[in-house]
């Protein structure tokens, strides 16, 4: 499993190659992403599906959340906002972090981050999935009516956006890869508050109607496997196979001795 995971964290490039790869990436994966076939009413009988799988385990509770946001302004604004803009600034700081402050943890992270966003576009290909605004009556879509500044109808620019790629959460899943990123370059007591912000994701994707809680946990699956290929726990642990040894100087201990 270490010698998979040592193969699957490519090692850190110089930070304009990492910046270019890793936006270049994100380029392929946007425009496959939208321009990926689906159809509307496949995606809303997958929707249903959906809603009974949950049903039958008792974790049906996407109307009652978003109800509960319903018609309270100080709530719908701030989670439209917390939708529509966290997901895509505290990634990358993260990262940019990581690169700048802990590269030692940064080839297994960023490699984790790749192959779980690249496994989320597969499952948006091949199995298309109507969000909870679509299909369950009585919700009310926060984000829509709250848009953001850049935001035409606050998913995005007017199509720029597929409406039916919600399996998995990527929101989510991203969101716990930051706190697996905080607990594993950190090593203060404090450091697992870090998750608290996937919980908060959680909250606002299904009390925005954009999301089942099923998709969260998907979420949640497609970055704990992609985490595990590449020698990282949930609990913020790194295989010393995958962390970056750095120079050792003359009189110092090594890595693996101080690891």
């Amino acid at each position: 499993m270490d010698v998979l995971a040592s193969r699957l964290s490519w090692r850190r490039l110089p930070w304009l190659a990492e910046v270019l790869s890793i936006g270049l990436g994100y380029g392929v994966y946007a425009v496959i992403r939208l321009y990926t076939p689906g159809q509307r009413n496949i995606a809303d009988v997958h929707a249903l599906e959906v809603i009974h799988f949950e049903k039958v385990v008792g974790i049906y509770h996407e109307l009652a959340i978003n109800r509960f946001i319903t018609g309270k302004a100080w709530l719908e604004v701030p989670a439209s906002y917390y939708y529509a803009t966290l997901h895509f600034l505290v990634t990358p700081l993260i990262l940019a972090w990581l690169f700048r402050r802990h590269q030692q943890f940064y080839a297994p992270l960023r490699s984790a981050i790749v192959i779980a966003t690249a496994a989320a576009l597969v499952v948006y290909a091949t199995w298309p999935l109507s969000p909870p605004r679509y299909v369950v009556d009585g919700t009310f879509d926060t984000v829509f009516q709250h848009p953001v500044a850049w935001a035409v109808n606050g998913h995005g620019v007017s199509g720029f956006v597929n409406e039916i790629a919600a399996m998995p959460s990527l929101h989510v899943g991203w969101a716990a890869w930051c706190a697996v990123a905080v607990c594993s370059a950190l090593s203060s007591r404090w450091r697992y508050l870090a998750w608290l912000y996937p919980l908060g994701t959680t909250f606002v994707v299904v009390a925005t109607a954009n999301h089942y809680l099923l998709d969260a946990v998907a979420g949640l699956a497609v970055v704990a496997v992609a985490l595990q290929l590449c020698g990282v726990r949930f609990t913020g642990r790194v295989a010393p196979a995958v962390i970056a040894l750095p120079p050792q100087r003359a009189g110092e201990p090594s890595m693996e001795e101080a690891i």
